[in-house]
């Protein structure tokens, strides 16, 4: 209990930083991976820091495909290593197919938002001309200032978390 209480205020200090400054930073995510393998070695020795540490290493790994093609920031995929960290191997996964189902729809909003009606069309073509790798796509207002909708990763992370503390799953 106390390491979810601890997960979900790391959660949303970087659901607050990633909302005012689109950042999630290393001085949020590092100390509490480090407090995670803490706890998990004092709670339960070698063992609990093995599974910690590989929670850390699997919810890194799960991300890095995403923000090697520039989707999400290396911020949130350090948080998912950090929810691992905390709260172990079953948990981080919980997290990482909440949010995933969040991001999803998330996504579709913000294109909606973006384009409108041309929303999907526009991220089809993206997707076949590799545009969305150099992110060159702005819709800019009549006075310069670019008025596109951002995708926030970690409004899904913080919304996965909290929802992986109220209902876990067993995937086996």
């Amino acid at each position: 209990m106390i390491m979810q209480i601890s997960v979900l205020i790391v959660a949303f200090i970087a659901l607050i930083s990633d909302l005012k400054y689109g950042r999630i930073y290393n001085k949020l995510t590092f100390p509490a991976i480090l407090l995670g393998w803490a706890f998990a070695f004092y709670t339960d020795g070698i063992s609990g820091l093995g599974h910690h540490f590989g929670a850390t290493i699997g919810g890194i790994l799960l991300y890095m495909p995403f923000a090697a093609f520039g989707f999400i920031g290396m911020g949130d995929v350090k948080l998912l290593g950090a929810i691992g960290a905390l709260c172990g191997p079953i948990f981080m996964l919980n997290v990482f197919l909440y949010a995933n189902a969040y991001a999803f729809v998330h996504a579709i909003v913000v294109q909606w938002l973006n384009y409108g009606k041309d929303g999907f069309m526009m991220l089809a073509t993206s997707f076949k001309s590799g545009i969305f790798l150099k992110k060159t796509i702005k819709n800019i207002n009549e006075d310069g200032t670019n008025k596109n909708y951002r995708f926030l990763m970690g409004i899904d992370l913080f919304l996965g978390t909290a929802t992986a503390c109220l209902y876990i799953f067993k995937l086996f």
